[in-house]
């Protein structure tokens, strides 16, 4: 008995072993079909790179080893993208069960454990989305001792960002007050490095991570219940407990605005768009310190702020090799391309311009200050227009840029322009300056007459028109006309006596006389209206 038992168990031994090895056959084989997925001259190639730079590294300085890293970055993911390109049929077909590159849980463990000799992963994006890409450690091993201290640490926050994914296919994949931290992470960054040549993205990645924060992903918004009733809106006790959790201990995060912004407008159905908007307006690099600064203009308005800078720049060296004739045209095509920015620019910032500087009704004047201090060394100001605000040239902008290249008619019209006042159209503000406004009517005038062959006369006669315009339409009001039928004389009366008097000869004083001896018509206003037309073409 014990001779056949000992002969079974020897058997069994046999069978074993024999199971054992051949599914270690099977997995000898599908462990080297995996592998023979692989392009292996591709992967060298990577590694390869990988070498020189290295070898690059240890003769550098920390600034050059940054320019290293800049460069190695672009072309590493170059590389990258031939070897996701190489295997684009394995690739897309991991997950698909028919295929003959449908992987396992093991055959995902054999293929990384291959790729990890060549510090490459595959990485498992989304469902739909599989790519083989960097060890998340990869570049902060091999820059950590050569670069500056914001490129290490700008690698090591990254790298231990990318070792645990937060967003994918829609869904956020960490707590919400991890995305906090990780925004937080970036912030002090930001502060720290201020300078950093990577702030730029340094920023983007705080912003991407402000609005998962705030905003939640597709899957998972942080308001509920108002998609058909905006009314319905609300936001679950969860969200709102880490809201203020965020405010109570981090209140000088610039993110705070964010937040509070978006609990006083979650009910409207369009907040995703305008907490977008605000990000990208406000919250660009250096968009912060420079509210703090007062200028309270976007990125895009900035960003032209600085070509309309570099224009001024390019001006100034070409009008000290000019003529004066060709000093007149750079004024003419400068003054145009001028005029296109700032237009942009109050198009751009037109709801802050309409807004920001008014508080409870009245303008906030320290704000408006604040914000004409930093335009100061543009030579720009924001001034108060009948129904907001709008950014213009300083009055003696090109006066003073000008006056000493181009001709005496050129000179004489940028000082005319310089010495323009700034009135509302309204009764207060025009009754403070109608007397120098009618001197400005006959400056004009005698600039028309002492230039006739300009090529600013059109220029010239729209000025005097606008002027003499204002003038007597205000001047000619109801109550005026009430007054003389009075027989009386009120300050418009007054005003057109001593217009007259000082100027006998001006055109403008033809339709004074005009209107006083013909106010009684009905039609009086159309009467005068066809004689300002009448002055306006005789003198083209």
């Amino acid at each position: 008995m014990k001779k056949i038992l000992f002969i079974i168990f020897i058997i069994a031994i046999f069978v074993t072993g024999g199971i054992l090895g051949y599914k270690k056959i099977v997995a000898d084989e599908r462990e080297k079909k995996i592998i023979q997925m692989f392009n292996k001259d591709i992967l060298d190639n990577f590694v390869e790179n990988k070498k020189s730079v290295i070898e690059r590294l240890k003769i550098s300085t920390p600034e050059e080893a940054n320019e290293i890293y800049n460069d190695y970055l672009k072309i590493s993911q170059l590389i990258i993208e031939n070897i996701n390109t190489e295997h684009l049929d394995f690739l897309n077909n991991i997950y698909n069960k028919d295929s003959e590159y449908y992987f396992t849980e093991k055959d995902w463990e054999t293929a990384n454990k291959f790729l990890n000799n060549y510090d490459l992963e595959i990485f498992d994006l989304a469902e739909t989305e599989v790519r083989i890409m960097e060890v998340p450690n990869y570049y902060y091993n091999i820059f950590k001792d050569y670069v500056t201290d914001d490129y290490r640490e700008y690698l090591e926050i990254t790298y231990k960002e990318n070792e645990e994914p937060y967003f994918t296919d829609g869904s956020i994949l960490v707590p919400y007050d991890k995305i906090a931290d990780r925004l937080l992470t970036w912030e002090n960054f930001l502060k720290k490095y201020p300078n950093s040549d990577l702030a730029e993205i340094a920023n983007e990645k705080c912003n991407t991570y402000r609005r998962i924060y705030i905003l939640g992903s597709d899957n998972a918004p942080t308001r509920e219940g108002g998609w058909e009733n905006n009314e319905l809106f609300y936001i679950p006790e969860n969200n709102l407990k880490e809201f203020n959790r965020f405010i109570e201990k981090y209140p000088d995060s610039p993110t705070v605005e964010l937040i509070k912004f978006y609990l006083e407008n979650y009910k409207n159905i369009d907040v995703d768009t305008m907490l977008n908007e605000k990000i990208d307006k406000e919250f660009y690099l250096g968009g912060i310190e420079n509210r703090e600064k007062g200028n309270l203009l976007s990125k895009e308005s900035n960003d032209l702020l600085e070509e309309f800078k570099k224009n001024r720049e390019e001006v100034i060296s070409k009008l000290k090799n000019s003529n004066k004739e060709e000093a007149n045209e750079i004024y003419e095509k400068y003054s145009v391309d001028n005029d296109k920015i700032l237009e942009k620019i109050n198009e751009i910032d037109v709801e802050m311009l309409d807004n920001a500087f008014y508080k409870d009704g009245n303008i906030e004047k320290d704000k408006l200050n604040k914000q004409n201090k930093f335009l100061d060394s543009y030579g720009l100001e924001v001034i108060q227009i009948e129904d907001g605000f709008m950014l213009i040239e300083k009055n003696k902008f090109y006066y003073n840029l000008f006056k000493n290249f181009v001709t005496d008619d050129y000179k004489e019209f940028l000082k005319l322009r310089s010495e323009d006042i700034d009135y509302l159209e309204s009764s207060n503000s025009f009754d403070k300056y109608f007397e120098i406004i009618g001197d400005k009517i006959v400056a004009w005038e005698k600039f028309l007459e002492k230039y006739p062959d300009s090529k600013l006369k059109r220029k010239a006669q729209n000025m005097s028109y606008t002027y003499r315009a204002g003038y007597i339409f205000r001047l000619t009001s109801s109550e005026t006309r009430e007054s003389l039928m009075n027989g009386k004389a009120n300050d418009a009366v007054k005003e057109f006596n001593r217009f007259i008097k000082k100027y006998p000869n001006s055109p403008t004083s033809d339709i004074i006389k005009y209107y006083l001896e013909n106010y009684k018509e009905e039609d009086i206003d159309t009467l005068i209206s066809k004689k300002l037309n009448k002055i306006m073409r005789e003198n083209r």
